[in-house]
């Protein structure tokens, strides 16, 4: 079985899995988004639903749902959604007339923001780099918001705690285990795939695709044990797991990859702010449409999500997509959930602090930017991390070279957790405003629609050193 990574824009099938151009856009390509939106908005006929009402669920409308033809899967009370499986094509039309709904759609999967390249390092030689010196060497991203000995002198993340809403996080890794917490599956293993796709995962919050763990270590790799070190070489580590490896067929082979529907990701977003972490990482994405038939069901979803979260304490980072698209200018489509007013949307620079070929952007989106890689000298302009030994893409890597929005998220991620340990008690708004205030610009015009206020900087963060 041929196992490889896209490197293309692709769509699969009706999910509307928005993959990274390895050649970047070209002007035709502007109308991408609303291409993805309108397959998208076609997945009703998958039989998953999501209800957006107002309070929690009473026996009424329960009763209601079930005489409409759906059957309730996942309850998140706390914002109001409910997930509903029906094989009957009139329920949506059905379940709109109950009293206290106030949207319905099709409950959507979204796909990784994946990279345009990884490559495994164990097939890389690097002379002179041994075991214990590879974060010396090619961490050239930690090094660049600030992951340092001046920075580390300061303030290590003890006490913080960042949520990784992934593929999972092998626990397991030495770079990770010392700042693993817990794990949390909100998954489901049996959930019916496309014709021709291969269920990869096992279950459980182990990771079986390498995303999240890639994720993790960005964000918290320790010090004392493995191979690479994060921005928060102390901070905790929560596993939320809300997407599954899946092998998906192509005219080469398979492709490996991450997929997990809308309310998986919600029920994530809902529980880690229940739990009290202070940071909620999201490397993934989407396009939703406000337009089309049931975009406003999943937008709303996201948007009360997000929303929840910062009202309980927790900051939202969120990867701003690898599209290359200016995101004001794809309207009334939106990339979810960093598009959410909630939630900190995070663009991605290579090594020069350009902004990276695939990014997207845009004035009302972008506030902070992270290192993120690109491809002008590979694989040592991509960022390395840990990685799931267990992926099928290079069964045993524990290490591997990836760019991506989906590597720039979590430096600004690490970042915050520092804040947070610092400041125990401070609010995300509090949060948010010294990231921007301490940014460091990128471009000397203060804001743009490309860097926002400029690369988030731990050691300036945490020395309130402003421009």
């Amino acid at each position: 079985m041929l196992i490889k990574r896209r490197t293309h824009i692709t769509l699969v099938g009706a999910l509307a899995l928005l993959l990274a151009a390895c050649g970047g856009l070209t002007d035709h390509d502007a109308s991408l988004a609303e291409f993805e939106v309108a397959r998208a908005a076609a997945t009703a006929e998958s039989g998953e639903y999501l209800l957006v009402h107002r309070g929690a669920l009473n026996a009424r409308t329960r009763n209601a749902i079930a005489a409409a033809g759906g059957k309730i899967v996942r309850e998140i009370p706390q914002i109001g959604v409910t997930a509903v499986r029906s094989s009957d094509p009139n329920f949506a039309r059905a379940a709109s007339r109950i009293r206290g709904v106030t949207h319905v759609g099709p409950d959507l999967m979204l796909g990784l923001e994946l990279p345009a390249a990884r490559v495994a390092h164990e097939a890389i030689t690097v002379e002179g780099i041994g075991d214990n010196d590879l974060y010396l060497a090619l961490q050239w991203d930690i090094r660049r918001v600030g992951g340092d000995a001046s920075t580390w002198a300061i303030q290590k993340g003890a006490g913080a705690t960042v949520a990784v809403l992934d593929t999972g996080v092998y626990s397991d890794h030495p770079d990770i285990a010392p700042n693993y917490a817990y794990g949390k599956d909100f998954t489901d293993i049996t959930v019916e795939l496309p014709p021709g796709w291969i269920m990869w995962d096992q279950g459980g919050p182990q990771d079986y695709e390498g995303h999240g763990t890639h994720v993790a270590g960005s964000i918290a790799g320790a010090i004392t044990a493995g191979r690479i070190i994060g921005v928060a070489p102390e901070a905790s580590i929560a596993n939320y797991k809300v997407m599954v490896a899946v092998l998906v067929p192509d005219d080469d082979g398979y492709y490996a990859t991450g997929i997990g529907f809308q309310s998986w990701i919600v029920d994530g977003i809902v529980t880690a702010a229940d739990d009290g972490v202070d940071v909620i990482n999201m490397s993934l994405g989407g396009w939703r449409a406000m337009n089309e038939p049931g975009g406003a069901a999943a937008y709303v979803s996201y948007l009360r999500a997000t929303q929840y979260a910062r009202q309980r304490g927790t900051l939202v980072v969120a990867s701003s997509g690898n599209a290359g698209l200016d995101l004001t200018r794809v309207r009334p489509e939106f990339h979810v959930p960093s598009g959410t007013p909630a939630a900190l949307s995070i663009n991605a620079t290579g090594p020069d602090d350009s902004l990276a070929f695939y990014s997207n952007y845009g004035a009302s989106e972008t506030r902070v930017v992270g290192p993120g890689g690109d491809i002008s000298a590979a694989p040592f302009s991509y960022c390395l991390s840990a990685y799931s030994p267990l992926n099928a893409w290079a069964p045993g890597a524990g290490w591997v070279f990836s760019i991506g929005t989906s590597m720039a998220a979590p430096k600004v991620a690490g970042v915050a957790a520092l804040v947070y340990a610092q400041n125990p008690g401070i609010r995300p708004a509090q949060v948010e405003t010294r990231l921007q205030q301490t940014a460091e610009s990128l471009d000397h015009r203060g804001f743009s629609a490309e860097f926002g206020h400029g690369m988030a900087h731990a050691y300036r963060a945490l020395t309130n050193r402003r421009r």
